[in-house]
């Protein structure tokens, strides 16, 4: 009789220690999905930030693209009113 309670006693054991493993699997689980949720997020703002760098960095080209534009024009104006007052 000893022998059979000696192994009741380390079945509850073992049965105690496999619902604390569970316990702990789904809190890893659990943290596993949550830093995934924030790890998304991260991924997402940095998008939206190199996105926002981007067109910081594209905005002096443009605006050179505008004023040599707006000289050239210029340019040509200028030389289209000479043509028109020699020709006249």
């Amino acid at each position: 009789m000893p022998q059979q309670d000696l192994q009741e006693h380390r079945i509850c054991k073992l049965e105690e220690d496999v619902k604390t493993l569970y316990a702990k699997m789904n809190g890893f689980a659990v943290t596993s999905a949550e830093l995934n949720t924030k790890l998304d997020s991260v991924l997402l703002t940095l998008g939206e930030l190199k996105e926002s760098i981007k067109s910081v960095q594209d905005r002096p080209s443009k605006m050179w693209d505008k004023f040599l534009f707006a000289i050239l024009t210029a340019l040509g104006t200028g030389i289209g009113t000479a043509i028109l007052v020699f020709l006249k």
